[in-house]
Order: C-alpha cells, then sequence, then structure tokens
C-alpha cells in the first residue's frame, strides 16, 4: 500500500515488516519474562520486544551523545537485534523447552498482523486528526520526533521540554522514524499498532488463565477469544439506551448519538448542590474515537502488566522454585516494565506495581510452599530497581502535578454503573460463585449462588452501587481465602478482588487535580475504571470457561435452567456490547470528510492548506532550534495549528493545556500577553523585541491570524520582518537574530 504524503511515497509494508520482526526478535526477551506460565510469552514477543528496542533508543538520546532520527533508530535496531540474538544464545535451553509452544507463537503472530490489518482500517475510515483532544496528541508526536535529544521539546510552550506522559508518543515516533512516516501518518499506524498489541495481550493472558484453571489448550484457544471479543471488541452495554428509551430518537451522528454519549454514562444531577459527570471509556470506544491519549498508548503495556501479575503468582505460589541469573534477570525485566508504565501514563504505575508486588507476596503467603522469604525480599528490591532505577532520566524531568485526594461527595448509580460494566460484573461474579462452591452438591451451589446475586441485586436496587460492589469484593476475597490452595481459582479471584477494589475505591476518594466540579472525581473515575476494565476483561473468557465448566458437571432441572439463564444473559450482553461497536464505527465514519487514506491531516488539506503547506515548509527548512510566532491557542480548537503540524515549538499553544501540564504558573499568562501585543502593537522596535526576547526565529500569518489581527497585522509584519516563503494567503517571516 502507497501513500502520497508531502509529495513523496511511503511503504507502509515498512511498518508491517518491523511489527515482524519485532515478533521474532523479541521472542528471547518475553521467554526471559514469563516463561514460568504456559505460553511462555510467546505471543506477547512483539509488544515486549518493541518496548525493549524503545527503551534502548529512549535511553540513549538522554546522553546527549546521539541525534534523535531515522539513522539512529535503524542503528538502535541493529544494536537491539544483536542483544537478542545474544539473549537467545544464553537462552537457548529455556527456548528449546518452549519449542513445543511454537503455535501459540505462530498463532500470536497471525493475529497480530490480522489485528493490525483491522486497525488499518479503522483509521482509514476516520483518519481526521481534529476534534476532542486530537490535536495535542499530533503535537506531542511531532514535537517528540523532531526533537534531537531528549528529554523532548515542548511544542506549546517554546525552550520548555514536555512536562507530560510522553513515552507513548516517543514510541509512536521511533517506529516512525524508522519507516520513515510522518507524524500525520504515524498517528494512524500506531493507533492500529497498539489494536494489535492490545488483542494479542488479552488473548495470551486469557489462555494463561484458562491453564492455571485446569483448561486444556482447546478451551484456552475459546477462553481467549471470548476475552478478546468481550473486553476488546464489544462496548458497554449504553446502547440500550438508545433500543428502549426516546433518549436518542432523532439524534444521529457519532457525536450526538450513542456512539459518544456511551463515554459519557457515570453522572449525577447535584446532590446537595454539587454534580457528578464523569468519563467512562473502554477500549472499543477509544479505538474507534482515535485519540493517541496515554491511557489508550499504555493499554499494551497494562495488559502485559497484568499477564506479569500472573507470572509472578504463578512462581510465588510455587516458592518460586527458578534459579540461576535468568530468575533475576526475570524480576529486573518485569520490574522495568511495570515501572515503564509511570512515563506512558502515571495512573497506571501505582495500580500495578501494587498489584505486580503483592500478588507476589500473597500467592507466597498462600501457595505450597517451600516459602523463602529472604528470596522474596530480594526479589522486590530487585523488581523496584528496574521499576524505579531503570527511568530516573524520565523522573528527573518530570513534575507531577496533584493537589492530593478527597473524599468523593456524589457517588454512582447501580443503574449507570450496569450499564458500563454489567457484562464483564456477570462473568466476574458467576465465576467466584463457582469457586466459592467449588465441590459441593449443585443444590448449594444453586442457592448459593441465587443467595448471591440476589444479594447484590437488593443491595444495587438501593441506588448508589458502592454497597454491591463491598459486597462484590468481600465474595472475591473469601475465594481467595478458601481457594487458597488451587493456583488457578486463586489466580482469578486476586485479579476479580483487585477489579473490584479499583471500582470500591473511587466510590469513596478521588485525586484532586487541575478540574473543579462538576468534574471533582472525573480523571479519577476514567482512569481508575479503565484499568478494571482490562482486569475484567482478560478475566471475562476464563470466568465463562470456570462457571460453565460448573454448571455442566452439576445435574438436575434446576441447573439446567440456571444455565440456559446464564448463557442467554451472556450471549444477549454480548450481542448488545457488539452493536455499540458496529452502530459507532459507521456513525463515525460517516462524520468523516476524508475517508480513503491514513494522512491525518487530509481534513486540514481540505480547509487550511494554505497554512498546511507552511506548517511543511517549516518542518523541512526550519533549524531544529527554531521557535515558531502563531496566535495564542485555545484548547479544543484549530489554534496552534502550526506548531501541531510541523513539529517546530511555539511560544504558547493552548493555554489550559499547560496549565495541566505546569500548573497555573505566571508565565503562561506572561506568554500569552506577550504574542498578543507583538502581533498587535504599531510600535515596530517593540514588537522585534518581544520576538527576540522570546527566541523566535519565524512569524506564520495566516488563516487564524487574520481573522483575529486582520489583514493590517500581516502589514505591519512585512514592515520590518522579511518574508521566506508564502503560500496562498499565508505568509512567513524571518526574525533577524538579536544583535
Amino acid at each position: 500500500m502507497y501513500l502520497w504524503v508531502e509529495g513523496r511515497p511511503i511503504d507502509q509494508a515498512l511498518w508491517v515488516l518491523t511489527l515482524a520482526a519485532l515478533a521474532l526478535l523479541g521472542l528471547p526477551w518475553a521467554q526471559v519474562a514469563f516463561g514460568g506460565l504456559t505460553t511462555r510469552g510467546l505471543a506477547l514477543a512483539a509488544p515486549v520486544g518493541f518496548f525493549v528496542f524503545h527503551y534502548i533508543a529512549w535511553l540513549g538520546l538522554f546522553t546527549g551523545l546521539f541525534r534523535n532520527g531515522q539513522g539512529y533508530a535503524w542503528a538502535v535496531f541493529g544494536l537491539f537485534a544483536i542483544a537478542s540474538l545474544a539473549l537467545a544464545w544464553a537462552t537457548r535451553t529455556d527456548l528449546r523447552k518452549a519449542w513445543p509452544q511454537q503455535h501459540i507463537w505462530t498463532i500470536g503472530a497471525g493475529v497480530l498482523l490480522v489485528a493490525y490489518g483491522v486497525g488499518v482500517w479503522m483509521r482509514w475510515l476516520n483518519p481526521e486528526i481534529v476534534g476532542t483532544e486530537k490535536p495535542m496528541d499530533l503535537a506531542l508526536l511531532s514535537g517528540t520526533m523532531r526533537s534531537p535529544t531528549f528529554p523532548p521539546s515542548d511544542p506549546w510552550f517554546a525552550g520548555e521540554s514536555i512536562n507530560y506522559y510522553y513515552l507513548g508518543y516517543s514510541m509512536a515516533g521511533l517506529l516512525g522514524h524508522m519507516t520513515g512516516t510522518p507524524p500525520e501518518v504515524a498517528y494512524n499506524l500506531y493507533l492500529a499498532t497498539l489494536v494489535a498489541f492490545v488483542v494479542v495481550g488479552v488473548g495470551s493472558a486469557a489462555y494463561d488463565l484458562t491453564s492455571m484453571l485446569g483448561g486444556t489448550p482447546r478451551r484456552g484457544l475459546q477462553a481467549a477469544m471470548a476475552s478478546v471479543v468481550i473486553g476488546v471488541v464489544a462496548g458497554n452495554l449504553a446502547i440500550t439506551r438508545a433500543i428502549v428509551t426516546e433518549e436518542f430518537r432523532g439524534q444521529t451522528g457519532f457525536w450526538q448519538g450513542i456512539g459518544w454519549n456511551a463515554s459519557r454514562v457515570i453522572n449525577r444531577d447535584p446532590i446537595n448542590g454539587i454534580p457528578d459527570t464523569t468519563i467512562n471509556e473502554f477500549p472499543a470506544f477509544s479505538f474507534i474515537l482515535g485519540d493517541l491519549h496515554p491511557h489508550v498508548m499504555a493499554l499494551p503495556f497494562v495488559i502485559v502488566a497484568t499477564t506479569i501479575v500472573l507470572q509472578a503468582v504463578a512462581r510465588w505460589w510455587r516458592g518460586y522454585p527458578a534459579s540461576g541469573w535468568t530468575s533475576w534477570a526475570n524480576t529486573l525485566l518485569t520490574g522495568m516494565l511495570v515501572g515503564g508504565l509511570y512515563g506512558i501514563n502515571a495512573w497506571d504505575f501505582p495500580t500495578f506495581l501494587v498489584l505486580f508486588l503483592g500478588a507476589g507476596i500473597l500467592a507466597h503467603i498462600a501457595g505450597p510452599g517451600p516459602h523463602n522469604w529472604l528470596q522474596l525480599l530480594a526479589h522486590t528490591a530487585v523488581a523496584l530497581v528496574g521499576a524505579i532505577g531503570a527511568w530516573l532520566p524520565y523522573t528527573l524531568n518530570f513534575g507531577l502535578l496533584s493537589e492530593g485526594v478527597g473524599v468523593v461527595p456524589t457517588r454512582s448509580l447501580a443503574l449507570d454503573f450496569a450499564q458500563v460494566f454489567g457484562l464483564v460484573l456477570l462473568l466476574a461474579l458467576g465465576s467466584l460463585a463457582a469457586l466459592l462452591l467449588d465441590g459441593s452438591r449443585w443444590g448449594r451451589w444453586l442457592i448459593g449462588g441465587s443467595v448471591i446475586v440476589s444479594s447484590l441485586a437488593i443491595i444495587a436496587m438501593l441506588g448508589e452501587v458502592i454497597g454491591a460492589l463491598v459486597v462484590a469484593l468481600l465474595l472475591a476475597l473469601t475465594v481467595m481465602v478458601r481457594q487458597r490452595r488451587s493456583l488457578g481459582a486463586f489466580t482469578m479471584a486476586l485479579l476479580v478482588a483487585a477489579a473490584l477494589g479499583l471500582l470500591v475505591l473511587v466510590e469513596i476518594v478521588y485525586v484532586d487535580d487541575f478540574f473543579g466540579p462538576p468534574y471533582v472525581r472525573m480523571n479519577t473515575v476514567f482512569k481508575v475504571h479503565y484499568q478494571a476494565w482490562v482486569l475484567l476483561g482478560v478475566a471475562a473468557g476464563p470466568a465463562l470457561y470456570i462457571t460453565m465448566r460448573r454448571l455442566s458437571s452439576a445435574k438436575g432441572q434446576a441447573v439446567r435452567v440456571v444455565r440456559a439463564a446464564y448463557v442467554s444473559a451472556v450471549v444477549l450482553m454480548t450481542v448488545v456490547g457488539l452493536s455499540y461497536t458496529a452502530v459507532a464505527l459507521r456513525d463515525k465514519a460517516a462524520a468523516s470528510q476524508v475517508s480513503g487514506t491514513l494522512d491525518g491531516l487530509a481534513q486540514a488539506e481540505l480547509h487550511f492548506a494554505d497554512d498546511l503547506a507552511a506548517a511543511r515548509w517549516l518542518a523541512q527548512n526550519a533549524h531544529h532550534a527554531a521557535v515558531v510566532l502563531e496566535a495564542p491557542g485555545s484548547p479544543y480548537s484549530n489554534d496552534s495549528r502550526i506548531s501541531t503540524w510541523s513539529g517546530v515549538p511555539t511560544v504558547i499553544g493552548w493555554n489550559q493545556h499547560e496549565k495541566l501540564w505546569r500548573g497555573a504558573i505566571p508565565a503562561i499568562s506572561e506568554r500569552e500577553l506577550q504574542v498578543e501585543i507583538a502581533f498587535t502593537t504599531l510600535d515596530t522596535a517593540e514588537s522585534l523585541h518581544l520576538m527576540q526576547g522570546l527566541g523566535v526565529t519565524h512569524v506564520v500569518f495566516g488563516q487564524i491570524e487574520r481573522s483575529r489581527y486582520g489583514p493590517s497585522g500581516e502589514s505591519r509584519m512585512g514592515s520590518f520582518l522579511e518574508p521566506v516563503a508564502s503560500f496562498g494567503t499565508t505568509t512567513i517571516f524571518a526574525v533577524p537574530e538579536k544583535p
């Protein structure tokens, strides 16, 4: 497939070949990380290999000895290939042991490429980088790719580095550099890559969990497919509002209909004067929407971290019998994988670090032994070194903004909550009931399960969901205690308990951030619910397997009725979830003006052709230390488009987002004022002085500037600046260096 971007052909096959190479070169790394699981991590070779490859490239750019770009990317890839081959030789005995599982790698690689193709098709339907915070995502990607060294320059605050979770953009940029793909296309191709990584990750984790539960390879594959369908492909149940109510009658399109509104479900009218507004995203929505946000870019590695939790339980439950240098390499590598979440999406790091370390401790307590607490302590220390020490260059250049935590004033209603988590919670609770009553006669199973479900339903009818969640969490903890000698049952209960614990947590406290009422817990619910969705999505297929196994082994008419009701509910809810995906994908594609390309700036070409040409000229001709002056940016707008499209930093971009990243520092408003004066003052000497003081090398006067400052503004600029390029109605001026 060829696309014509910036006047040159780009071979998309090179991106696919890179993914295939990562799936091969990542094998020894995945084997080291997940050798204790049934799959030995073979299906995770591509995301794990890519993670290691990127780490080497990222770390090298902090030395100042290398320059970011295509040559550097290929040089690091060569180094990574050598390291992978050396590791393969050093672990050849373990790799030979994994050879009987080669079909898992073959299936994983095949699924990876097919899922990538589906992801490309989804972006081909609606490729435009327009609306929501997509321009912010492109600005961070463009700025990261353009930065010669790291930490990367902030494209919206010239002279400073990015104070945000930029590692995901660095990963996308690395593949963009390798394949010669510009940011506007790399944006869409990396979204497709994330789809592929997420599908193989969920499938691999579900297969391993099913194996721990005693499932055969066939059952493992079935559970893997179920988890992918329910956790990744299907949406939530909010589309039922469009089916059975009048709420969306006459509302057509993605933005007005259920497509967008399925992510805005858990909301309440004011209670004691305080309303509650939250975001309720899930993977299918994220991939259809197409925002290249940190929580989406972290998703594959959150799933890898979930698999790390499975590995920790499996090894420490048995007393960690592995020995030799590979066991320490495993601990160090898995620690680095979890620690990397801090720079991709900082919200995920504490959750999965605690879960990773806590899972090993709990498994060691619950398992049959032998118990070696000194060894556990030593491995925990090494894991922390990997999680924290390996990422110090990022941590030392990043300031996390938070005002602490607050107590939730308004909690979620059960009905709203059920629309988001209804299906995955049904599966999770069914598996807990099955495991709790394992080995009992079917009558006790049926009575106990009915009591559990009825109790939760009664509590839920009281309005707020927190009571039902607490009961469900206590049930999961009870199963963990009762089934502590059964590896699979203990692990399943642990994953479900972790998810339920997160759901309970955000009904009690929230992280106090930039947003005030009615958005006090918006980000907390958004990010933590996303984590819970991953855990419950991975567990969905194995939960279905274990529940059906218990129901199928019991006899009697009543059991057949329960089984039929359970299967009917699961099938109906799954169909509803899949119908959301079909409707939302259709509506999102229909809203696109430029379907049929992967160029994310194709729509900008229609409406801002001259400005886009100017941005591309700057990207190709401006020095790496260049700074562009353009109109100050308002959030969620077309402002700051020159820096967004070119990666050349501007003096001040979207003001709200700079406040989100840096706090309400005076420099933000000061820069806004200085830019306004530079564009509007009649004193050309003052204007030039301001520009030189801000380090400006180029001024762009285009469509946005003309609408804001009028045609006379361009004449003022031309009276003391030299035009160096002109594209229709857009002119680029050069600013002379300060004497």
